[in-house]
């Protein structure tokens, strides 16, 4: 987790505490389609929480439940202890913001963020000071005068957050909201996005496709699959803890060992792996039958890779690299096992202009700490 909640550090372990958000058996059918499927969750007050996953998962459906705009096939929502299926959009305590931004082309920036307080009545005077106020927030304080076209893409992004936040909702939901960003832009725009919401200590609902954007900003992750959440949990722990296979493989990037189970004790698993031409030793017993079919997940960056062959170690690889990508601060490694298989390594480059760095071709050692992987068994 990249930062703590600022109010009260994870609510989700305390047994005793209410949840501000409580989605119980919530289910959306287009027709024959499934969209959402009995998904239940709980969300705290002034998290930060992400639902994570690739198009077509439901993400963006159950954010659009929340708001009011598409109606439940079955299931409930709450929200602060109030059951929102019968209140429409405009009367939850909830704004949206959308990938599109949807700013008002012949408005400038003051009137496009002042426009809600304007349909709600609010004297000009007010209407001013709020808007002042939320554009210093929004680091904009300036451009009040100024056309959206006069604006850069993170400029407009965040025009449209302040305009979603300057109702002051209890809940703002965020439906790809750095999408059309480009990289570096986006990466200084979730910074800025996480001290806003510390700052208003509003609550948070992020629906985003990118992994990565996810980690960042989140204090939990729920990470969705086919109408489905497969996991949830703090960023570090659905990384290094995945569940299932699908979970490991779409949050980073990841090296999945088949294999069968030949000894399983309270504190030693031995996977027989054709896969990775070795048997696996895993410092750990798992719950599962004799000679049960599961999988050892590695993450790139958890392997040493060596020129020399290492000595004393339980676990150890050998093949050829078949390919580098030099990333700057890392290099990635494609070796090829003797086995034929293709695995993904990761080292960083801590020292400039290494004498002999690792070659294409070369014949490279692999091992990993005893506790470096997770055991799937699905």
């Amino acid at each position: 987790m990249t930062h703590p909640n600022p109010t009260d550090e994870k609510p989700w372990l305390d047994i005793d505490r209410k949840p501000f958000i409580k989605i119980r058996n919530l289910t959306k059918k287009f027709g024959d389609v499934v969209a959402v499927d009995n998904i239940s969750l709980d969300i705290y007050e002034n998290e930060l929480f992400s639902l994570l996953g690739g198009s077509g998962c439901g993400k963006s459906t159950l954010l659009r439940m929340l708001a009011g705009f598409e109606i439940p096939t079955s299931g409930t929502i709450e929200i602060d202890g109030q059951n929102m299926l019968a209140v429409p959009p405009h009367a939850r305590p909830t704004n949206m913001m959308f990938q599109s931004y949807a700013l008002f082309p012949h408005m400038n920036v003051a009137k496009n963020v002042g426009y809600g307080l304007r349909r709600d009545g609010l004297q000009k005077a007010e209407i001013d000071i709020q808007v002042s106020e939320i554009l210093e927030l929004v680091q904009l304080g300036g451009y009040e005068k100024r056309k959206p076209s006069q604006l850069s893409g993170g400029q407009r992004q965040r025009v449209a957050l302040a305009r979603a936040l300057i109702k002051k909702p209890k809940l703002l939901l965020l439906d790809e909201p750095l999408g059309a960003l480009d990289k570096k832009l986006r990466e200084e725009t979730q910074f800025e996005l996480i001290n806003i919401q510390e700052t208003l200590g509003v609550t948070f609902i992020v629906v985003t496709h990118d992994q990565e954007e996810a980690m960042t900003l989140s204090t939990r992750i729920g990470v969705m699959d086919i109408g489905t959440i497969a996991q949830i949990g703090e960023p570090q722990e659905v990384y290094e803890f995945p569940r299932t296979r699908y979970v490991a493989d779409f949050i980073g990037s990841v090296n999945l060992f088949e294999g069968r189970v030949i000894k399983d004790s309270p504190n030693k698993l031995v996977i027989e792996s054709p896969d990775a031409g070795i048997n696996i030793h895993v410092p750990h017993g798992v719950s599962c039958s004799p000679n049960q079919l599961l999988w050892f997940a590695l993450r790139p960056e958890k392997f040493e890779i060596s020129v020399a062959k290492p000595k004393n170690v339980t676990n150890l690889l050998k093949g050829t690299v078949e390919d580098i990508a030099y990333l700057g601060g890392q290099s990635v490694y494609l070796v090829r096992l003797e086995t034929g298989r293709l695995v993904r390594t990761v080292r960083a480059n801590r020292d400039r202009g290494a004498e002999a760095p690792i070659t294409w071709q070369q014949d490279v050692y692999l091992t990993w700490a005893r506790s470096a992987g997770v055991v799937l068994t699905s």
